[in-house]
């Protein structure tokens, strides 16, 4: 049977204010909670100010818990734990990007009882969690797609990510306000964009979205390529909007689709070279991939079809290499470096890399070995 199912339980608030609906949805569960966010960045703190007088007006209590770095680390997340035993919250509240909603999906599933890290990492399919708190997001980004999926990126002492996957994850809520990703430097409006345009391409060409799904996906791509790049050269509300609901379109798609090559070896990438963030890893990941999948017996023609939403001048497209050239046309234009020897990584650095994409288990060796070569530069 060819059945390809469609489940995403996420509540989406989408709109400019929408965060003023928050205090009615944490108030069903009780009338205090721990805010998840960084508050170290000025940007940050001016989004926190704002929805905590929306909390304080109705008189909703709150905790913050700030120890949140880029690619969480276990040790920071086991901090918060702690704070959620020694308290009686009712919801988590996670405002920031994916690395704090990742945190928050652990910290809402903890019930306060401390993670057994070794064996979640060996078996990243969590069971139920009857202790789950509910988990209200809400994005300052427009690029993980974290408040719409099942998965948690965690980095362990070594820095070393996993992915575990929940169904408990899912946010109860989340809250699309397209104006808190205004202050989002160009860097990160143009790495964050490109995770997005990659969750939407990759889960189109795993080829296991409904029908429906296909609908939304391709449009929200299209929107990306013709938006992004005017975004990083003009900070429209209207891109941002535009932004904001494609992140949302990809998060959906990813939940149910899954990826492929460009976001485990871009895992590898920023695992080891901590300076490069996850998006940047992709544009390094995506290009050698286009071009040595593009005639892949399985996944070759959706390759293509991407290529083809990349391909606005509708150049002449004859092979791999051409298209190839599209993908790296699109990441020149909005700003990102698509070669890793453009980020002066060391030779050590290189050989961790490729030692770790060659690892991977779901892709034969004969399949990986030219697209590692090519990112590693040999």
């Amino acid at each position: 049977m060819d059945v390809k199912q469609h489940y995403n339980p996420v509540r989406l608030n989408i709109g400019k204010d929408s965060i003023k609906m928050l205090p009615q949805e944490i108030l069903n569960f009780g009338k205090k909670c721990l805010i998840v966010a960084q508050n170290d960045i000025e940007p940050m703190k001016i989004i926190l100010q704002k929805v905590t007088a929306i909390l304080d007006s109705k008189g909703i209590e709150y905790d913050l818990f700030s120890k949140i770095r880029p690619n969480p680390l276990t040790i920071d997340i086991d901090k918060g734990i702690k704070m959620i035993a020694e308290n009686n919250y009712c919801a988590i509240v996670a405002i920031g990007g994916g690395s704090v909603i990742d945190t928050s999906k652990i910290l809402s599933v903890s019930g306060g009882s401390p993670m057994d890290w070794g064996s979640l990492f060996a078996n990243p399919l969590m069971d139920h969690c009857e202790k789950r708190l509910p988990l209200f997001s809400i994005p300052t980004t427009a690029g993980t797609g974290s408040h719409c999926t099942q998965a948690a990126i965690i980095s362990d002492e070594k820095n070393i990510k996993h992915s575990i996957y929940n169904f408990d994850f899912f946010s109860t809520a989340a809250f699309v306000d397209y104006t808190l990703t205004m202050s989002l430097p160009k860097s990160l409006t143009a790495s964050t964009g490109f995770d997005a345009f990659c969750h939407l391409s990759e889960s189109y060409i795993m080829g296991r979205l409904s029908p429906m799904m296909e609908v939304m996906n391709l449009d929200a791509m299209k929107k990306i390529v013709e938006t992004l790049p005017k975004l990083v050269e003009d900070n429209k509300e209207e891109y941002r909007e535009i932004m904001s609901i494609a992140d949302s379109c990809a998060g959906i798609c990813l939940s149910n689709g899954g990826a492929i090559i460009p976001h485990a070896f871009g895992e590898a990438i920023s695992s080891t070279v901590y300076r490069i963030n996850h998006g940047c890893s992709l544009a390094i990941c995506y290009p050698p991939f286009v071009e040595y999948f593009y005639e892949h017996e399985k996944f070759g023609d959706r390759v293509k079809e991407v290529v083809g939403v990349l391909n606005v001048e509708n150049n002449s497209v004859k092979n791999g290499k051409d298209a190839r050239k599209i993908v790296e046309q699109f990441i020149e234009s909005i700003g990102l470096k698509s070669k890793l020897s453009e980020y002066e990584v060391t030779e050590d650095e290189t050989k961790a890399i490729k030692q770790f994409c060659l690892s991977q288990k779901r892709f034969k060796p004969e399949e990986i070995c030219d697209i590692v070569n090519d990112i590693c530069g040999k």
